[in-house]
């Protein structure tokens, strides 16, 4: 969790942060504080755009991408593709950090995705936040991102033909 800032630039920790993080805590709620919203939210998108993106368009659950070889390249070339929009973007992540986000996901039980039981149970899914905002902010950064951008295409065209 990091605290919010109108012009996205860093908040730091600030006092209500560590109060509302301690509240968690106490709740029995894991949390860890950053000192940048926005780079935070980047650090995110690299596990969430390819894994949300991919179990929709591929039907497929975590275990399923990550046992494939080409959709598990695939997901370390979008992971990659997320840290370079991020460093264009002005919030660099280490480039070790997608090859990290493989492991962790190894580690973990399969399951869908939350963007894939949206899909499965029609409901609108969250295509701008996810894809669209980082796209546009790739695209202004004077940046491409083709493999975010073909999934962004996509989800809206599968997102539109399933909400009818």
């Amino acid at each position: 969790m990091a605290q919010y800032s109108p012009k996205g630039q860093a908040a730091g920790t600030t006092s209500p942060l560590l109060m509302l993080a301690e509240h968690f805590k106490t709740a029995g709620i894991l949390v860890r504080t950053e000192n940048d919203l926005t780079a935070a939210r980047w650090k995110k998108l690299v596990w969430n755009i390819p894994f949300n993106g991919l179990s929709v368009v591929l039907n497929a659950t975590t275990d399923q991408l990550m046992k494939n070889g080409p959709s598990r390249d695939l997901i370390m070339n979008i992971m990659e593709e997320v840290v370079m929009g991020a460093a264009s973007c002005g919030h660099p992540i280490s480039p070790e950090y997608a090859a990290e986000m493989l492991e962790y996901t190894d580690s973990m039980p399969p399951y869908k995705t939350s963007m894939k039981i949206d899909y499965d149970e029609k409901r609108p899914l969250e295509i701008e936040s996810i894809f669209g905002n980082p796209v546009r902010a790739i695209y202004q950064a004077h940046d491409r991102s083709p493999h975010i951008e073909m999934l962004y295409e996509q989800l809206r065209y599968l997102n539109d033909r399933n909400c009818l």
